[in-house]
Parts: C-alpha cells; structure tokens; sequence
C-alpha cells in the first residue's frame, strides 16, 4: 500500500482529537482494494492519488477522546476536468501578463474558457512520476503535457462527428503511435476572447496595429498606399494629428505622426505588441487587429480567412 510521506492532519483537528494512523492507514487499504466497475478502467484497482488520500486519512484517522471519529461527513468539491499535468514552464495568461505552472499561485488571477477572469484556488503539488508529451499543433506551437492531462476537442470515428474530454495518451494511442499515421482530425475548440477592462495606452490601437505593420521603427512614420490613403487617415486622424505627408517611391506616401514619438524603438527587431495592448479591452484589442489587417493583412481567396504577415 502506498503512503503519504511525512503527512500531517488536517489544521482542522480538535484540541483533544488525536491521529491514530493505524485507523487511517486500514481506511486507505480498504479504499484501494475496491476495484473500478465500468469503463477502461473496469476490474482494475483503485489507486488513491495525494489529495484523496489526505481526505480518507482525515476523515478516518483523526479521533477523538472516546475512540469515535471527529469528522463523520464530508463534503468535496473539485472543478470539472480537473487533470491539468503540463510542464513547470507553461505559461499561462493573466490579466497583467503572462504567468508560469510554475510559479502561479493559489489567489492568482486567470482566465477561464469563456475569456472571464476568476481565481486560482488550488494548486497540486509537482508530479515527477507521470509520462509526458511532448505535443506540437499544427500552428506550431509546442506544449508538454502529462498522458493524464485532460483536453475537450471534437473528432470523426466511423465517420461521425464526436466532442468530449480524453487524455494525453488516449491522442498518443490513437494518432501517433508506429502502428498509426498522424491524424489531424482531432480539435481543440477556441477560447472565447478575454474581458478585460479599457487601458490607458500610449498611442491609439488603431495607429499601433498600422505602425506594427507599415510604420518606420525609429522615426514616427507610416507608410500608406495611395489608393488606401483616406481609409488610413480616416481611422488616425479623430485621435492623432498627421503633421505633413511626403511622396514615397512607388506608389505609396509617407504620413508622419508626432505622437509614435511614444513608442518608437532602436529597430524592426524590437517591433512588438506591447503586453498593455494585449490586456486591453476587446475593442481596443479589435481596433490594434484593424491597423495591423489594413497594414500587412490580407483575405484568402480560397477559405475567405483573414491573414498577417510579417517578417522578424
């Protein structure tokens, strides 16, 4: 039978209640020789992990003087989906930046998958034993995650289309393992976009998106085609004054903007998104994506989705 190291009572026990880990011990035996009775896991064993185990041993095991129990009901409450194994270097969003699973902590502010903000209010001690993936998704990102971390996602069996939650080694065993070709065909659903607050920014989001895309890093710049000139000008100029405007080889003018003086930088390499751009409201978030679309976006003729490209 396994046991908690070091384990300690629950900060709950009475004055003259006592641990008797004998009692807790025989609880936790009795609870691991139950067996599973559908499911995957049909005929196999429990096997209580960390925080089970503490329940079991407070409720059993802390006594009080006359041998009776101190604690004859519990109540339990964990959130849905709760197998969250990702990597220590994880990073995870808050309303100020970004966080890790390292170093987040139980009061932290986070977003769940609406994009509302709510509370952090447990954290798991780190897992060392579990099997982990190393998962790449077809954007390129890269994530590594426990073969018990949880994912809600859709995909196709016998050709019919199928949602709900399964595993890190339910993917592995059904996509990628020697025997198989990789499949592409299971889906992580998009969080909704975050609510945050409006910010205080240096510059409108609008003219921000456009100099991302089209302005001069070091000189407060932009450069405009000309037939989308009025359109341009038309979404800076209720919030910023466009001090004198040059011709520009090809067809294309320069505008310049006293007001990127703010948030000009050394040179194209250090042209980013500053982190108060991305926590800000959805509408100033949406007015940064319009100057960055009409900067370098583009619309695919073959899905009509929108596209941006830019060049580190």
């Amino acid at each position: 039978m396994r046991k908690l190291k070091n384990y300690t009572p629950t900060r709950f026990m009475a004055p003259d209640s006592h641990y008797d880990k004998a009692a807790a011990d025989y609880a936790v035996a009795f609870v691991e020789s139950l067996c599973h009775t559908k499911g995957k896991w049909a005929e196999k064993p429990f096997e209580l992990i960390d925080w089970q185990e503490r329940i079991v041993r407070d409720l059993f095991g802390i006594l009080k003087p006359n041998g009776y129990r101190q604690f004859n009901t519990a109540y339990v409450e964990i959130p849905k989906k709760a197998g969250k194994e990702l990597a220590l270097d994880t990073p995870i969003p808050t309303p100020i930046g970004f966080t890790t699973m390292e170093n987040i902590k139980v009061g932290d502010t986070v977003f769940d998958e609406r994009g509302k903000p709510c509370k952090v209010t447990h954290k798991s001690e780190v897992d060392y034993e579990e099997q982990a993936y190393r998962i790449k998704f077809k954007d390129g990102e890269v994530l590594e995650a426990g073969e018990n971390h949880q994912w809600y996602g859709e995909w196709r069996s016998n050709n019919k289309q199928k949602s709900g939650v399964v595993n890190t080694d339910w993917l592995y065993q059904r996509y990628l393992t020697p025997s198989r070709e990789c499949s592409l065909d299971f889906r992580i659903p998009i969080a909704d976009a975050i609510e945050t607050a409006d910010a205080e920014l240096p510059i409108e989001p609008y003219l921000m998106g456009y100099w991302l895309g089209n302005g001069t890093a070091s000189v407060p710049r932009i450069t405009i085609q000309t037939g989308d000139f009025a359109g341009v000008l038309r979404n800076i100029q209720p919030y910023h004054t466009v001090s004198h405007i040059r011709k520009n080889e090809g067809d294309s003018l320069h505008a310049y903007v006293h007001d990127l003086n703010a948030v000009l930088v050394d040179s194209f390499h250090d042209k980013v998104i500053p982190i108060q751009y991305l926590r800000a409201s959805k509408a100033q978030r949406l007015r940064l994506l319009q100057g960055l679309m009409d900067s370098d976006g583009c619309i695919s003729t073959r899905k009509g989705q929108g596209i941006y490209t830019s060049i580190e």
